[in-house]
């Protein structure tokens, strides 16, 4: 979604055990959908449907809002709503407290959540209002085979299309012209509807497609950044990460923060420095002896503790990481950075000293 066409979430309400969110974008969700979690309550409306008739009158159904608590026992991401679903805590007459239903939160609606903040979900709630404020950036990365186009959201890298190029040397001057130009009109598309346009190529077909969008599409040429890669593809658009691409475009990238914190743990625990650890019962005997710089933890294992009953070690960590002023970052499993942390058991940290 792209954020010039949307407001961005907003925090009407926050203290150290309730916060009052308007949702506005898809992005919002995702955060929400891990920021909720089992025992949290969240009030919000509910629609259900009721039975209505007339004597003489075959039976008929209107939808009716509800304003409930709920405390959460499950919460799943969808892509266009979470859904909550839990326990009636408080609600109107029409519902028995104790009743299981769902709550689906879509853009567009406001919430309440209620539970003891910890100050990593409140930066992170804070982190997502702001990325929502940043400007959309469209990435197309292309060598003489193909081009791969994608968008950098606050959530992680999103894939949107790759397109077969084929643009050997010697059909250059025939054929460039109908190789390119189906590219071209994808990248006109995506530049009216984000607010940066990143290119990038091994060779020199990143300033080809820049002289063609100039003839062809010059209201968009102000929004278009060119950077250099040395290989194509995916590898390609995780290489701009690499080198720093997007920090350069948006200043504070979350993105581009977690992917380097991760390529710092990955190196660290390479070279053998001791100053960087990756497994659950280390960590924890680290971030005891308050020696916790920088926690980095995937979703997937957090997913994964809580459906084991094994999330109360973690919580240690958390507790012990911030009482030491340590940073806590939870790293999206969906991409490159998080799928390496993975595969390290979805855990890593980065210390102060060696313990």
């Amino acid at each position: 979604m792209n954020c010039s066409e949307s407001l961005p979430m907003k925090i009407l309400f926050l203290s150290k055990d309730e916060a009052k969110i308007k949702v506005d974008t898809l992005d919002d969700l995702w955060h929400l959908s891990r920021l909720i979690e089992p025992e949290d309550t969240v009030a919000g409306a509910i629609v259900r449907k009721v039975k209505i008739s007339k004597e003489d009158e075959k039976a008929r159904a209107k939808r009716e809002i509800y304003f409930v608590n709920i405390r959460a026992e499950k919460i799943v991401f969808e892509p266009s709503a979470v859904r909550v679903t839990g326990l009636i805590t408080e609600g109107p007459d029409e519902l028995a407290l104790g009743s299981h239903h769902t709550l689906d939160v879509r853009p567009g609606d406001t919430i309440k959540i209620y539970k003891a903040w910890k100050p990593f979900q409140v930066k992170r709630l804070k982190d997502a209002e702001a990325a929502t404020k940043m400007p959309t950036v469209a990435v197309c990365v292309l060598d003489d085979e193909m081009a791969n186009l994608a968008e950098f959201t606050p959530t992680g890298i999103k894939y949107l299309a790759q397109l077969q190029l084929g643009l050997a040397k010697k059909m250059f001057a025939e054929k460039v012209e109908e190789k390119l130009g189906k590219l071209i009109a994808e990248l006109a598309n995506m530049g009216k509807s984000h607010e940066i346009l990143v290119i990038a190529s091994p060779l020199f077909w990143k300033d080809e497609v820049l002289k063609r969008i100039k003839d062809k599409h010059s209201d968009i040429v102000e929004k278009i950044k060119l950077e250099d890669v040395s290989t194509g593809g995916k590898r390609g658009i995780v290489e701009l990460l690499k080198r720093g691409a997007l920090d350069r475009i948006v200043k504070g990238s979350a993105l581009q923060m977690e992917f380097e914190m991760v390529e710092t743990l990955m190196v660290g625990i390479a070279k053998e420095t001791g100053l960087a650890v990756y497994k659950i019962d280390k960590i924890k005997e680290a971030a005891a002896a308050g020696a916790v710089k920088i926690l980095l933890v995937t979703e997937k294992l957090i997913e994964k503790l809580r459906e084991q009953k094994k999330y109360q070690e973690l919580n240690e960590i958390f507790d012990a990481t911030e009482a030491t002023k340590g940073e806590i970052h939870i790293v999206s499993s969906k991409y490159e950075a998080g799928e390496k942390l993975d595969g390290l058991g979805g855990i890593g940290a980065i210390l102060r000293y060696k313990v």
